[in-house]
């Protein structure tokens, strides 16, 4: 195990994951696990819908990356101050309260924007920061109900299937669903389907089991809502204080903002780079879903192989040299075009060139690194952390996700118009990176600690609690 640097505070170890890993059939055979697992599902799709169909009409009217990269990162916004506050929230209420009033609030939501505020930069922009407030409640409750529902043993295939389920749907709802209503239809038809799957996810989050003896609604007048997170002593104090988790959270996070911030360039990308219209996204990415397959059957025996540290190092490498793969297309696309598996489309007539045969290759490994890092981070929650508390947890990771995501997504867009997409993609791996590294070297210097450098820095991303001396 990769030693701490001296004065680290040391955290209890969670018990080691059982020797053998839990099978899918036997986990779908709970009829919780399976509510669970379909509410997560309707969170995501009609997040991503209305998230990705924004930016695809934006796209299409010809706006600039800017704009597209403003109404992205209102929902981040959200996230980053009011993350901790909406965790805390997500435990004091019941998980079925919380995910079933979320949900239904976030139809009403969809439904009154385009009929009152009209589908502006502004308003859209508006729209995803109410939309990824309310997340805030709901993602941290969907996440620590999977605690709720199932057994020790069947932690790692549970996180991992709800993970994953949530990343198809995500998946259906931005490369399918989004462009396809915007080619065809309009942006207030994808908000009003957005609005019509989050009422099914509240109908469907009904059946989330009760907890017994849970606190009351006047909890939440308890809670300290005023924004802490854009406090970096604030959150550099619990980086130090709780560094297993923490740095565990910081590593899926990297994940999460180059895979956000590479879905805000997509549809510029797929204009300027791949010469195509950015709605045809749902064909050009369509074999990223190998990627998630792969991820869904591999990720629960790979956790219980390889334990979840080491995985969530791995995905970074991935995600990084996939993202770097789109900056380098022109060089790569002779080579990759021929594997593309959107050459099975030829004989029927269909002819993509060899930048977008090796931009859906890309995809794969893209987003197998994404699936498999949202996997191995959740499930390293559910088991190190107690129920009671995984609410805060979670809302901890939203706050250091986004706030991460919301750096990506604004810097991106930023060098993107001014350098180019293909600068970008090559470069926004080690800019990400780097600022983790920053924040996890800051967090230590103002606590006093023993002063890091990044080679520290990185060591404690890999450094695994749960590995034998």
């Amino acid at each position: 195990m990769t030693e701490p640097p001296p004065g680290l505070p040391v955290e209890t170890a969670a018990d080691r994951p059982p020797e053998d890993a839990v099978g899918y059939g036997e986990v779908l055979r709970n009829p919780d696990v399976r509510v669970l697992a379909s509410s997560r599902a309707m969170s995501k799709m009609a997040m991503a819908t209305i998230s990705y169909g924004s930016m695809v009409y934006l796209a299409r009217l010809d706006a600039s990356q800017i704009q597209i990269a403003l109404v992205g990162a209102s929902s981040y916004l959200a996230a980053l101050l009011f993350g901790f506050q909406g965790g805390t929230a997500a435990d004091s209420l019941s998980k079925r309260v919380a995910v079933a009033g979320g949900h239904l609030f976030l139809a009403l939501v969809c439904i009154v924007t385009p009929l009152y505020l009209g589908t502006t930069v502004g308003s859209l922009m508006l729209l995803m920061f109410l939309t990824s407030l309310i997340m805030q409640i709901v993602s941290p409750g969907l996440k620590a109900a999977t605690a709720l529902v199932a057994t020790p043993a069947q932690l790692a295939t549970t996180s991992a299937l709800v993970s994953v389920v949530g990343s198809v749907a995500s998946g259906i709802g931005s490369a399918f669903l989004a462009p396809i209503l915007i080619k065809t239809t309009s942006i207030d038809v994808v908000l009003y389907t957005g609005a019509v799957i989050y009422a099914l996810g509240a109908v469907r989050a009904l059946s989330i089991p009760v907890e017994e003896d849970r606190p009351t609604w006047a909890t939440l007048r308890e809670i300290q809502w005023k924004p802490q997170a854009l406090s970096l002593s604030h959150t550099a104090g619990l980086i130090v204080r709780h560094r297993a988790v923490a740095t565990m959270i910081l590593a899926g996070a990297t994940v999460v903002a180059l895979f956000e911030g590479f879905n805000t360039l997509i549809p510029r990308y797929v204009g300027v780079v791949l010469e195509d219209d950015p709605a045809n996204a749902v064909f050009i990415f369509a074999p990223a879903g190998l990627g998630l397959l792969l991820g869904t059957l591999g990720a629960p025996r790979m956790i219980h192989r390889w334990r979840e540290r080491r995985l969530a190092v791995v995905s970074i490498i991935i995600m990084s040299v996939s993202m770097a793969g789109f900056g380098l297309i022109d060089l790569l696309a002779p080579i990759l075009a021929p594997l593309s598996p959107l050459r099975l489309l030829e004989p029927f007539g269909a002819e993509p060139s060899d930048k977008v045969l090796a931009a859906s290759f890309l995809s794969i490994p893209l987003n197998f690194g994404s699936t498999i890092s949202g996997a191995t981070v959740m499930n390293f929650i559910n088991r190190a952390v107690p129920l009671v508390r995984q609410g805060a947890t979670f809302g901890t990771q939203e706050v250091l996700e986004n706030g991460l995501t919301l750096f990506s997504v604004l810097a991106l867009g930023v060098i993107a118009s001014a350098a180019g997409y293909r600068v970008v993609m090559v470069f926004a791996p080690i800019a990400v990176i780097a600022v983790v590294l920053w924040l996890l070297r800051y967090s230590y210097h103002i606590a006093g600690q023993t002063e890091l450098g990044r080679r520290a820095a990185w060591d404690l991303l890999e450094a695994d609690d749960l590995d034998p001396d």
